[in-house]
């Protein structure tokens, strides 16, 4: 069984992001792109802050219907994305798993 961790990845234009996992493995939540690895380590600790507290949460709609969550900070900067999900409850479930996935300490470093 997978743990609970943060994946920190660089991609191909030299940017970096992250995704949190939980222990299925399965996306809780991924970053917007940032342009050093430095920025990426620090959304990371915001979003450890961050993510216990449901106000941070915002259940939006795409354009296809699907909903899904956005996690933002005090300063309502954006800390990351859910993928679509099927109904909102899914999308409640899911913001449910980022707030108590969120504060993992584990970082699986794939910049290398």
């Amino acid at each position: 069984m997978a743990t609970v961790h943060y994946e920190l990845q660089k991609i191909r234009n030299g940017h970096y992001l992250f995704k949190l996992k939980g222990r299925d493995g399965e996306i809780i939540l991924a970053s917007e792109t940032f342009c050093s690895k430095a920025s990426a380590e620090n959304a990371i600790t915001f979003a450890r802050y961050n993510a216990p507290d449901e106000h941070n949460y915002e259940l939006k709609q795409s354009t296809d219907e699907h909903p899904y969550f956005i996690l933002r900070g005090k300063n309502e900067q954006i800390l990351g994305l859910s993928g679509p999900y099927s109904s909102e409850s899914d999308a409640r479930r899911g913001i449910k798993a980022a707030m108590e996935c969120a504060a993992t300490e584990e970082i699986m470093d794939l910049t290398s």
